[in-house]
């Protein structure tokens, strides 16, 4: 019975550790955003690459999400100010295979503004290593990520304005934060 327990035990730890190195590992400021390409609900396909040379966002959401849906509005009004700049979002759902109806559904009922992409297979979000909602990425032109969320932004914050605007002159990307 003892051996069972150690067994146990260290298997427990096993999954710690593995957890703890998926999650250092992921993408984060420093690294190129990994390149995707994604159908739209009119079936119309939206590829990363395309955006090329523009900065982007990178908005992972699923309409279950309270925190998501409640970030839509200051979403929208980030793109609103930034669009004419260059700024491309990408606000990519992961309702799953089945989530269309429900993104539809959301689509009715809030005001975006904004591409909604569907990560139906959730291959994207496991490439970003994404692993809660809402998750969001700053990408530079370059295609290097200059910061990542995680939960909830005020996209109205003056700080995530410093940060969009400094990447955008090429001023750098310092928050005035250690992250």
């Amino acid at each position: 019975m003892k051996r069972f327990w150690i067994i146990i035990l260290i298997a427990g730890f096993a999954f710690v550790a593995l957890s703890a190195f998926q999650y250092i590992s992921r993408p984060g400021r420093g690294d190129m955003a990994p390149v995707f390409s994604l159908p739209t609900l009119k079936g119309d396909s939206v590829a990363f690459t395309d955006f090329a040379g523009q900065p982007r966002i990178v908005h992972f959401w699923a309409t279950w999400c309270g925190y998501c849906r409640a970030e839509f509005p200051s979403l929208n009004r980030l793109n609103d100010l930034y669009r004419d700049s260059g700024l491309m979002i990408f606000a990519i759902s992961e309702d799953g295979e089945d989530g269309d109806d429900a993104v539809r559904y959301f689509l009715r009922e809030t005001a975006v503004d904004i591409p909604i992409l569907l990560d139906r297979t959730g291959k994207v979000a496991d490439d970003y290593k994404s692993y809660g909602m809402p998750e969001s990425l700053i990408v530079a032109p370059n295609g290097e990520i200059v910061e990542r969320f995680t939960g909830a932004v005020n996209w109205d914050s003056d700080k995530v304005k410093m940060i969009i605007e400094n990447m955008m002159t090429g001023k750098g990307v310092d928050d005035g934060e250690d992250n």
